[in-house]
């Protein structure tokens, strides 16, 4: 997303008008997959609860993650992806409750020759460490 779309996308979730867009990344993935139309409404989110879909400001940056926890200063938060936590985002930079509106669904295939190679010298290079 470009830098204008995304304070375009703050500038009217902070006029509390919901902004719809496509997402780009895997750091929800599979619960939010690249090119899902997720909405965010602006609003009371301090009754947010953990488990609930959150966009939040990151610098110029726009991430919806989920909530882990809600603690005093702000909502802890986390791409379901990711094994670190965003640490807590303050209240100030919620932007909003997100909703997943649409996407492809996942689809299963074979892998093709080159991931199945990739995959082949991980796995023997993973061999070789445990052996040393």
């Amino acid at each position: 997303m470009t830098p204008l779309a995304e304070r375009v996308i703050i500038d009217r979730l902070r006029e509390g008008v919901p902004v719809r867009w496509t997402v780009r990344g895997s750091s929800m993935w599979p619960s939010i997959r690249d090119g899902a139309t997720v909405s965010v409404s602006p609003g009371e989110v301090r009754s947010m609860r953990a488990g609930e879909l959150v966009a939040f400001t990151r610098g110029a940056r726009v991430v919806v993650h989920r909530v882990v926890a809600v603690e005093p200063g702000g909502l802890r938060c986390r791409g379901d992806a990711l094994s670190r936590e965003d640490g807590v985002v303050p209240w100030a930079d919620v932007l909003g409750r997100a909703t997943v509106l649409e996407q492809r669904p996942l689809s299963l295939r074979w892998p093709r020759a080159r991931e199945l190679r990739a995959l082949l010298r991980a796995a023997l290079g993973a061999m070789r460490t445990v052996r040393s």
